[in-house]
């Protein structure tokens, strides 16, 4: 099959297997790093059949979103301001120096 699939737009994508090519182009990867991509469990689902190796598009999207909600989840935790930890006096400028002590 080759990527975009030919399938029609209300095709069920429980239905649709993707074979190394396909993922392949579909993330736009060459043909070494491809290979090595698809036997890393954390960028690609495994197979759903082996011999030859085929994914379903449908676990793909799953993982594809999965890996959206993760990546925007640890995003927005770099980025929020920390509000209910931060005291009033943290946001004020420190002195220069520091008082004598008596």
């Amino acid at each position: 099959m080759h990527w975009p699939p030919d399938a029609a737009a209300d095709t069920d994508p429980r239905h649709v297997f993707l074979d190394a090519h396909d993922v392949m182009a579909r993330y736009g990867w060459g043909k070494t790093r491809g290979y090595q991509h698809l036997k890393d469990r954390t960028l690609v689902p495994a197979p759903v059949m082996t011999h030859p190796d085929r994914w379903r598009l449908d676990q793909l999207l799953a993982y594809e979103e999965k890996r959206i909600a993760l990546a925007e989840a640890a995003l927005e935790a770099l980025l929020a301001p920390q509000r209910a930890t931060a005291d009033i006096s943290d946001l004020l400028p420190q002195p220069k120096r520091r008082p004598r002590s008596a």
